[in-house]
């Protein structure tokens, strides 16, 4: 996905990052560089607003003097469900400004799908069709929608805005935003963007107790997969601190959901589901894949993949035949916890594959034999040894196929070129 052309910052400043795993401090010079970095395991029992107050202590930090920016993914990511009038051009347009926002699309429906969908989600996104007076169609479909069928906190309509006050009438509680197709079969970033966006500050401020925080600190939180989607862009682009060889992925991986980022050549031919027309990156949330909040759903599938023994004996390299194989055994029964080591090498592994087989509502399918470049970044993704992710990797791959150069971002080089692309135009002395 695209996403907005700006200037790095032009002072010195802080970077704050209030993961799912690690909080992290960056300190960069006036130009965006990187000048040092320090990292502290999440303190769960203390809580988000006492950890990081705690830290700003210890590290002699004043925000109220010191400019900080800040994000989080603490909270595990903005649950979107979307309802469109067509899956495949609207829903997929409403789809990729979610994702841009940094929020995690759930399930996408088309308004006839009437078994709906009672999987608990944030914000439910209404909407399709372009602004014309001739609904066509539209109208009786969206008749078809039934709000009770599903299970939300709140519900938005961004559809043909002549629907609107029908809409509205049907139910009352829901809120009306531009319709991001307009009046052309075009899609534009905007109101759903910064609606989605806006909403996932709110929902870290209620879920988090940010507000907890110091004050210069809990107005300007940016969601993180939004950071890192923008940091993965810029080294794409050549701005950032990874040097990219050619088609590439950027896996982060975290406590909560392992995000996949990719350059849009790795997509196959064949492929069903496409990345939106002229982006040239895109992104994926695998919402079920984590080693801390999502560890229950994670765990539930690993036991039942039919590779999970390979996994384990491509993952486990200093490790015995017959140790394997008790450890197979116990974690097929439900009798072993994996370390989080494990688990890491587990949603490396789960979304790749999945990628592979667009195993996932929304996901194109990938031809990783196209694969050139392999990045590993998030808190989880810290003590991945390069060696055994390619042992990991060889499972996956077409038979062949040279590997792909791996890397692991120790330094958190692609959050650090996504917190310095600031929104705010640079001022021009003259």
């Amino acid at each position: 996905m695209t996403v907005p052309q700006n200037r790095p910052t032009r002072r010195a400043l802080l970077a704050l990052d209030i993961g799912s795993t690690v909080v992290k401090f960056a300190r960069l010079d006036a130009e965006g560089n990187l000048l040092g970095q320090q990292f502290f395991p999440r303190d769960y029992k203390a809580g988000v607003a006492t950890q990081v107050r705690s830290l700003l202590a210890q590290l002699q930090i004043d925000p109220a003097t010191e400019p900080i920016l800040v994000c989080s993914s603490a909270n595990g990511g903005l649950r979107v469900g979307i309802v469109a009038l067509s899956p495949l051009f609207s829903g997929t347009a409403l789809r990729n400004q979610v994702l841009l926002a940094g929020a995690n699309p759930e399930y996408l429906h088309a308004f006839g799908h009437l078994d709906g969908d009672m999987r608990h989600v944030d914000i439910l996104l209404v909407g399709g069709g372009i602004d014309e007076a001739d609904s066509g169609p539209a109208a009786q479909l969206l008749e078809l929608f039934e709000a009770s069928r599903y299970s939300y906190s709140a519900i938005v309509y961004c559809g043909n805005k002549y629907l609107a006050e029908r809409f509205k009438s049907k139910f009352q509680q829901a809120r009306i935003i531009d319709n991001p197709l307009g009046d052309q079969l075009s899609s534009r970033v905007g109101s759903v963007f910064e609606t989605v966006r806006r909403a996932y500050l709110d929902d870290l401020v209620f879920k988090e107790g940010i507000t907890d925080l110091p004050t210069p600190l809990n107005q300007a939180i940016r969601p993180t997969p939004e950071v890192a989607s923008r940091g993965f862009l810029r080294s794409v682009n050549g701005q950032g601190g990874f040097s990219i060889v050619g088609t590439c992925i950027a896996l982060d991986i975290g406590g909560a959901t392992t995000d996949l980022h990719y350059t849009v050549e790795l997509v196959d031919d064949d492929s069903v589901v496409r990345p939106a027309t002229g982006v040239s990156v895109a992104r994926y949330v695998f919402t079920d894949l984590g080693i801390f909040a999502s560890r229950d759903t994670l765990m539930l599938q690993l036991r039942n993949h039919p590779q999970l023994y390979e996994l384990l004996v491509a993952a486990m390299p200093d490790t015995s035949v017959l140790e394997v194989r008790d450890f197979y055994a116990n974690l097929r029964e439900g009798e072993l916890n994996p370390d989080p080591e494990i688990l890491a090498y587990s949603c490396l592994f789960m979304a790749l594959d999945r990628f592979a087989q667009a195993k996932g509502p929304g996901l194109p399918k990938a031809d990783l034999g196209k694969l050139a470049q392999l990045i590993l970044t998030g808190g989880a993704a810290q003590t991945l040894d390069e060696s055994v992710v390619a042992r990991v990797l060889a499972l996956l791959l077409p038979a062949g196929t040279c590997a792909p150069l791996i890397q692991v971002d120790r330094q958190y080089a692609i959050w650090v070129a996504g917190i310095t692309w600031d929104e705010r135009p640079v001022a021009h002395a003259f």
